[in-house]
């Protein structure tokens, strides 16, 4: 919408004709449902020039998690990017595409997904970020998910069983 081509048009007159390194996307995506159509509007017909230009390294939010499934790697999400789950670009195998690592220069980037993956101590995905963790060279460790550890805004984390589970369980690692 035009929110949406105002922040792609601020971020171009910032950069000029530098185009990303790389580009993180932390979830929500595609709204309302993660449909194809609504990425094919949100994002590619949105940012055809930078994605010809980029990587881009998606994160599954509830919204994409609507018409996606992070158990078995089905759905819009899971069907439009292939992501490192054997460990193919740096890190430890995770085994799946719902959450993944990656490098990129001096910098290990961590993808966890906190919407549909079991957030539990010894669960799958965080047993993945300990074994993830003992293995980088880089300098710098960048981890992100869609829920944040801490948010008090229209959002609250005390809350939210999801934002509550990433800073009590996955934090700590």
């Amino acid at each position: 919408d035009a929110n949406a081509r105002a922040v792609r048009d601020a971020y171009y007159a910032f950069a000029g004709n530098t185009a990303p390194n790389l580009w993180l996307m932390l979830g929500d995506n595609a709204y309302e449902q993660g449909l194809d159509t609504e990425y094919q509007a949100a994002v590619f017909n949105m940012y055809p020039s930078t994605l010809r230009q980029s990587v881009l390294w998606p994160t599954l939010g509830n919204q994409d998690g609507a018409a996606a499934d992070s158990a078995t790697g089905t759905g819009a999400y899971y069907d439009m990017f292939t992501l490192p789950k054997s460990g193919e670009a740096g890190g430890f195998a995770s085994g799946t595409e719902a959450y993944y690592s990656f490098d990129y220069g001096n910098i290990h980037f961590i993808c966890l997904e906190s919407f549909g993956t079991n957030r539990a101590v010894g669960g799958p995905m965080l047993t993945w970020l300990q074994n993830d963790l003992e293995s980088p060279n880089q300098r710098w460790i960048v981890a992100s998910s869609h829920h944040p550890p801490y948010s008090k805004g229209s959002h609250d984390s005390d809350v939210d069983i999801e934002m509550r589970e990433m800073r009590q369980n996955a934090l700590p690692i």
